[in-house]
């Protein structure tokens, strides 16, 4: 093939891809070349000489410009006169390289005595001990006895805090320069460098706070010696002393896939595992230090039960036999539809599928329902007509490839998934749109950038679609076969055209048809939208309209990623926790839709007796707490003893993520399995036993014994989940798969390399037809100050889980009031004045933080912090409010 190469590396010939770097292709045929500063993820940069090889190339004849061959008819290959770093070295057409050969031996030997002699001998209580690559070369390839004067060894501090959360150890470097490059390249936040030259050589932390960056621990994973240092595992465990556990991280929809390292039935560190489908080998900072809530002393560990004023332990028979006994009453006295069940989207898809099967099948009611908070802040069903084809990888989406981000700060929101879109754009050549109402990260990074004013961001994207239908840029055979209504949608574009939109949404119309264009003639589309784009019906409307109207669906590297804010967010879409859904997006029958969150906490509801699992609907506002708290009766399936488990009759005590096994639906629909890695506190129970439990006790005869037992009968009751057997989501990547991607670099531990299943979306099936919705989208809110409030969402936030991790206390901001330097100018505001921000009555007081990153007449106040300031003035599901801000 004109793309190969094939070349000899110790006597071994092998083909491989043009522009393959000679230390690639000698994996290929299992010959490893040792390195200290390569790594696959990072650009080569030679620097540590440890992959010294001796290559040789076909000498050419000048006159034929033919290869010179001898008298066996062999090419004459003429090897470089000092050996080549393989790292930095491509393969060329009959290259012969040898890696172990007596001068390429000598070399790394050499190497690594130069290494050693300042390097502390430290391995005894090093935390990279065991699995340190330091270590094994040193044993493989170095020299036995050192022959420098250990008067002369380099000091430096033993343990210098780069930041809060990472040590350095710098007598322990070897200036592969892993971590400055990490920073610079793969997370965007170039906080390190190295100082100093020589032995004198150095890493330091330019950003205040230290080290601040979302992804800092990744760095202690790519260390290849014990440098650095994480403060939540150093001197915690060794490595060979653990148990390695295939999870999946439970902080958001993105659905990394971790190994939880475990001792005597205790976490003691998070680490990634590796998915090129999904996290490829990295986690953010949230994940790998969020984890002390399993092993909390405030997790709940027994049933409680209300008695008198007081809750108190009881049962698992006592609270069940009560449970049965209170919700039969409710049922017989006021009917099925008295009773409510809400569930979070934290919650396992067996738990879920089972929670909407108990108020269905057994209660008799389609009052079941997942959005609250975020939940109710963004939800979503274009994921099942138009959601990303089966195959999607934005790890290797490059040039020829448009990606829209509409509404959404991925650094916040998914932060893997802001290092996937980052690197597509400045890695591989991706045309990355970021359209927003403020400027954030990904902003550096995209090509594009479309400033809206908040609350337009319907308007922007069926300003997107007129303009790719007056441009002629609809693929009309793609649509004619795999749509309906184009017609009728297209009557109603003309009032969208970038010229009739451009007052509203700040935008020049000019901006607007580039955008189009540039999202309509590439090869490959993806959109992504998030929470501040508004949860609004018209904008998912006319964004599955873009996607479908251009061609950009029903393919691999095509459709939409909506950005959802839990682990398990699509998983509650998928399993029918809505009042007016079956599980597979079925719709229930007419006139048979259920109460949703916010009507059966209404002042009038009729709701009676509630089951509420994994939700804390006390904590997101009063008024919730007081339709709580006017229940008949309350049972609440918790790990802890929120504000809506201490207003509750019953308090049953569940398992965590990492307690249990199960499953978890991403954001791109992937399925993925987690197994149980430490035991539960006490006697607590996994949530899909306690629902089989209650299910029994009121008459119901279910038979599960197992996770997997529920998920058996997923897979024949959801079509959406045919073939997604826990065998199934378990099974190991091909050989060929880990060959060309799975490479542990750094870190020696194994753990199941497994990428999960995803579901089809609608547009992928032949035979279906996707109907083109057109809603009108509502005219924006005009501000009286001219002052935007939004309450985005931080990564740090002062949410229950995250409230155990006392490594991350720090990183939880305080409530304030983000301004641009404008706005406070005008106002005549300086740092740490006190202002009222007042809307619709609501009104808190807030510190004021001048803020460079944000935009004149946009003020921010970060969701779900102490006291949930925002959430009072843009209500528990908003996002965005006008407001008048007045300094006291």
């Amino acid at each position: 093939m004109a793309d190969q190469v094939t070349l000899t590396i110790d006597g071994v010939e092998v083909s491989v891809p043009k522009g393959t770097l000679i230390v690639e292709a000698a994996k290929r045929i299992r010959n490893e070349i040792p390195v200290f500063c390569y790594h696959a993820k990072l650009d080569p940069v030679g620097m540590c000489r440890m992959c010294l090889v001796e290559v040789g190339t076909p000498a050419i004849d000048p006159a034929t410009k033919q290869p010179q061959l001898d008298g066996n008819g062999q090419p004459v290959i003429r090897f470089m006169p000092k050996p080549t770093t393989a790292c930095t070295t491509p393969v060329s057409e009959g290259m012969v390289v040898k890696v172990n050969s007596e001068a390429a031996l000598a070399d790394r030997k050499a190497v690594l005595e130069f290494l050693l002699t300042s390097h502390p001998l430290d391995c005894p209580v090093c935390d990279k001990g065991g699995e340190c690559p330091l270590q094994d070369l040193t044993i493989r390839h170095g020299p036995g006895k050192s022959r420098f004067d250990y008067e002369d060894k380099q000091h430096f501090p033993k343990k210098y805090p780069l930041g809060d959360l990472i040590v350095l150890d710098m007598e322990r470097c070897v200036i592969c320069a892993r971590c400055v490059r990490f920073q610079s390249e793969v997370a965007y936040d170039p906080v390190l460098a190295i100082e100093e030259r020589g032995r004198h050589a150095h890493i330091v932390t330019y950003s205040t706070p230290g080290f601040d960056s979302h992804y800092s621990g990744n760095t202690t994973d790519i260390c290849p010696v014990g440098a650095l240092t994480t403060r939540d595992f150093r001197f915690g465990a060794r490595a060979w002393e653990m148990t390695n556990i295939p999870s999946v991280c439970n902080h958001c929809s993105v659905g990394c896939n971790t190994v939880l390292g475990t001792r005597t039935g205790e976490i003691k560190r998070i680490m990634p595992r590796q998915n090129e489908a999904v996290n490829e080998i990295w986690i953010c900072d949230k994940g790998r230090f969020g984890h002390h809530f399993n092993g909390s002393p405030n997790r709940l560990t027994t049933p409680l039960v209300r008695k008198g004023n007081e809750l108190v332990e009881a049962s698992w028979g006592e609270a069940l036999s009560l449970v049965a006994e209170k919700f039969g009453a409710i049922k017989q006295a006021s009917g099925p539809n008295a009773l409510g069940g809400l569930a979070g989207a934290r919650l396992s898809n067996e738990d879920l599928y089972l929670f909407q099967k108990f108020f269905r099948q057994v209660i008799g009611t389609n009052n079941v329902d997942h959005r609250l908070g975020l939940s109710a802040a963004l939800e979503d069903e274009t994921a099942y007509t138009v959601g990303v084809g089966l195959g999607t990888d934005l790890g290797r989406v490059g040039k020829g490839t448009t990606i829209l981000v509409v509404g959404c700060d991925l650094d916040e929101e998914a932060p893997i998934l802001y290092l996937r879109v980052a690197a597509a754009s400045c890695k591989r050549g991706a045309h990355v749109i970021n359209a927003g109402g403020r400027r954030t990260k990904l902003d550096a990074q995209a090509k594009t950038s479309l400033r809206y004013r908040y609350g337009t961001a319907a308007h922007l994207v069926l300003g997107l679609l007129a303009s790719v239908v007056q441009q002629g840029l609809v693929a009309r055979e793609w649509l004619d076969s795999h749509t309906s209504g184009f017609a009728d949608l297209e009557k109603a574009l003309p009032d969208y055209a970038p010229d009739k939109v451009e007052k509203l949404t700040g935008l020049a119309a000019a901006d607007i048809e580039t955008a189009a264009k540039a999202f309509a003639e590439a090869e490959n589309g993806i959109i992504l939208f998030g929470l501040e784009a508004g949860n609004d019906p018209a904008l998912r409307a006319a964004l599955e309209a873009l996607a479908l109207v251009t061609g950009h669906a029903g393919k691999a590297n095509n459709g939409i990623i909506p950005v959802l804010p839990h682990a398990n967010s699509r998983g509650a879409a998928d399993m029918g926790l809505v009042p007016h859904r079956l599980p597979g997006y079925v719709p229930v029958e007419a006139g048979q839709a259920g109460l949703s969150a916010q009507e059966m906490l209404a002042e009038d509801s009729p709701i009676k007796g509630m089951l509420i699992a994994g939700l804390d609907p006390a904590a997101e506002s009063e008024a919730y707490k007081a339709a709580l708290d006017k229940l008949d009766f309350l049972v609440v399936q918790e790990l802890f003893l929120t504000e809506t488990a201490q207003l509750a009759d019953v308090v049953l005590p569940a398992r965590g993520t990492a307690e249990r096994d199960g499953a978890f639906t991403n954001a791109e629909r992937r399925v993925q399995a987690f197994d149980a890695g430490v035991p539960a506190p006490g006697v607590a129970w996994a949530d899909w036993l306690i629902l089989t439990a209650i299910a029994g006790q009121m008459g119901a005869d279910w038979p599960y014994a197992s996770a997997d037992g529920v998920m058996a009968e997923i897979t024949q009751t959801v079509p959406l989940y045919t073939g997604m057997e826990f065998e199934n989501l378990v099974a190991p990547v091909s050989l060929a798969r880990k060959t060309s991607h799975y490479i542990y670099e750094g870190m020696s531990f194994t753990a199941d390399v497994r990428e999960g299943v995803q579901w089809p979306s609608l547009a992928e099936r032949e035979s279906a037809k996707v109907p083109l919705r057109f809603v009108s989208p509502a005219a924006p809110a005009s501000n009286g100050q001219g002052l935007t409030l939004v309450a985005p969402r931080l990564l740090y936030d002062a949410g229950r889980l995250l409230a155990e991790a006392e490594l991350m206390q720090p990183h939880i901001p305080q409530p304030q009031v983000l301004v641009s330097r404008a706005d406070a100018q005008k106002l005549g505001l300086a740092n740490g004045d006190i202002v009222t921000v007042s809307q619709n009555g609501a009104s808190v007081a807030l510190p004021v933080q001048i803020n460079r990153s944000v935009s004149e007449g946009i003020v921010v106040v970060p969701r779900n912090l102490a006291g949930r300031p925002a959430e009072r003035l843009v209500g528990p599901g908003g996002l965005f409010s006008s407001v008048k801000v007045e300094k006291i």
